[in-house]
């Protein structure tokens, strides 16, 4: 392909109408996720899995092949602590840049909620990225002073070009209108600009969907998780490429169809996150529902009660086969320790007859289901517990 020269005048149309149906849509599943009360430990697990999601898919987009519950495995390690074989140290490295990468950004919209994205923010950002690890011609945090390749595509090759045009990008960025843009058009024109000019000599897309993340977080659109683009781009890597191509050389000088792409990925993002956050409000309140129910028949106080409520709080979401907390496989199996085999028999039958349990084919399974009824927009008939 051809260079293509980069200049800040690419239009962005804003009263688009597909692109106006995304930004509203990001807006209302933001509200609502952020309105919804969670307690600190379910916030955290959210956070850490969108934190996951999000390390495992900007470093997949450039080849990594980490799966989530390695990059989870790698960032509850202690540092200095290897979790994936020699062979994939690279791979474990570029994980845990990432994450500090992540935590960067958090601190610095949170030291100052208006943080602007300057050059020195950027290199940061691009030291910790690229920190430890042996890339080609690059150097933490320095501008290349050496022609490279992105794929097919050719950024500047000049060195004197790239420091001039990065100035520009963060003046651009920083100054109106663009300033006031809504977050999701403001961080994907900024990740389109800033991945088109390729400052540093390795990292640039891990660095621009950074410098997108942070633009994001500012703009409170992941306030409750971290979460960003990077997942939906992997999982699109194709159309993400090409969208880019086609920007640069088909568009007409037209940025619009890109940020209507990164703005229908985000939607995806925050449905995503909205359901997570649903789901781990529904345990919240069936935990809740489930000691009422308990309480009224009087069984909450006693030590078999107790066990009966224990018991659901660690079934969780997912099914548990009774012959996996019989034979010590699942951690239930510590509340039987010292009864008698039967004992969880008749628990099991006791939370069927109160309707919290659903007991088939052999596997347990929390009756969450049951708090559809207790929405407002609900016309279900409530259970009657007993």
């Amino acid at each position: 392909m051809p260079l293509w020269p980069v200049r800040f005048d690419l239009r962005v149309d804003l009263n688009d109408a597909a692109l106006f149906r995304a930004l509203v849509t990001c807006d209302a599943l933001a509200r609502s996720i952020n309105g919804i009360p969670l307690p600190p430990d379910v916030r955290k697990r959210i956070d850490g899995l969108n934190i996951a999601r999000t390390v495992r898919g900007t470093t997949g987009i450039e080849g990594a092949r980490l799966t989530e519950d390695e990059v989870s495995s790698i960032l509850a390690a202690q540092a200095g602590v290897r979790v994936l074989p020699a062979s994939r140290d690279r791979e474990e490295r570029e994980a845990r840049n990432a994450a500090r990468v992540l935590a960067e950004v958090s601190r610095l919209v949170r030291d100052d909620p208006q943080v602007a994205v300057t050059e020195p923010v950027i290199r940061r950002l691009h030291v910790l990225m690229t920190e430890g690890i042996d890339y080609a011609s690059n150097e933490p945090g320095a501008y290349r002073k050496h022609a490279v390749n992105a794929g097919d595509y050719v950024p500047p090759r000049d060195g004197d070009e790239v420091r001039t045009l990065m100035m520009s990008f963060t003046n651009w960025l920083n100054a109106p209108p663009v300033r006031d843009w809504h977050p999701v058009v403001r961080a994907s024109a900024a990740h389109f600009y800033f991945i088109s000019i390729h400052p540093f000599g390795d990292g640039n897309g891990r660095t621009a969907r950074a410098i997108e993340s942070l633009v994001l977080l500012q703009g409170r659109l992941s306030a409750i998780g971290f979460y960003s683009l990077a997942n939906f781009y992997y999982q699109n890597r194709s159309e993400y490429v090409r969208m880019l191509d086609y920007t640069r050389f088909e568009s007409g000088g037209d940025l619009t169809p890109f940020v209507q792409f990164a703005a229908k990925g985000f939607v995806e993002e925050l449905e995503h996150v909205h359901a997570e956050v649903i789901a781990s409000s529904t345990q919240v309140a069936f935990r809740d529902f489930a000691r009422e129910v308990l309480d009224e028949g009087g069984e909450l106080g006693t030590k078999a009660g107790g066990r009966l409520f224990r018991l659901l709080i660690q079934l969780g979401a997912g099914a548990v086969r009774l012959q996996d907390i019989r034979l010590g496989r699942h951690p239930i199996a510590l509340l039987y320790r010292s009864v008698s085999a039967r004992t969880l028999t008749r628990d099991v039958d006791r939370l069927e007859k109160l309707g919290l349990v659903r007991f088939e084919d052999g596997a347990l399974r929390a009756r969450f289901e049951i708090m559809a009824a207790y929405r407002p927009d609900s016309d279900d008939v409530r259970p009657a517990p007993g």
